[in-house]
């Protein structure tokens, strides 16, 4: 990852191997709310991510951000690895939880109550 910083703008250069389009929305999707985010591909490897800080008269800690922008992009790239890599347990679970569906039969006995509870008036 690079950076480049120029007045209020933040120019963030990705390895597209390493980090996929997904991953990146994701991840700066939780910057919308004080930046404006563009996601460009530049070309097969790098995107350019550009940040410009939108809330007027104050000055972002760059540094504090930058770090957290790192911690951010390894958060959400772990995220689709372990997604991948658990998917077909994931699947098999779901689909075990639904392979025998039965529908719950009415009980034929009648039920009743000592303490004088009737369940069919309910």
């Amino acid at each position: 990852m690079e950076y480049q910083l120029v007045s209020d703008i933040l120019k963030i250069t990705v390895n597209a191997k390493l980090y996929s389009e997904a991953v990146l929305f994701k991840c700066f999707y939780w910057y919308g709310n004080t930046f404006e985010v563009d996601i460009n591909k530049v070309d097969e490897s790098l995107f350019q991510i550009t940040l410009k800080y939108t809330v007027p008269g104050a000055t972002p800690d760059w540094n504090n951000i930058i770090s957290r922008i790192k911690r951010d992009l390894i958060d959400f790239r772990l995220r689709q690895i372990v997604t991948e890599e658990t998917r077909t347990v994931r699947e098999l679970i779901i689909a075990k939880a639904f392979a025998y569906y039965e529908e719950d039969e009415a009980p034929v006995s009648s039920i009743t109550d000592p303490v004088g509870f009737d369940p069919q008036c309910i």
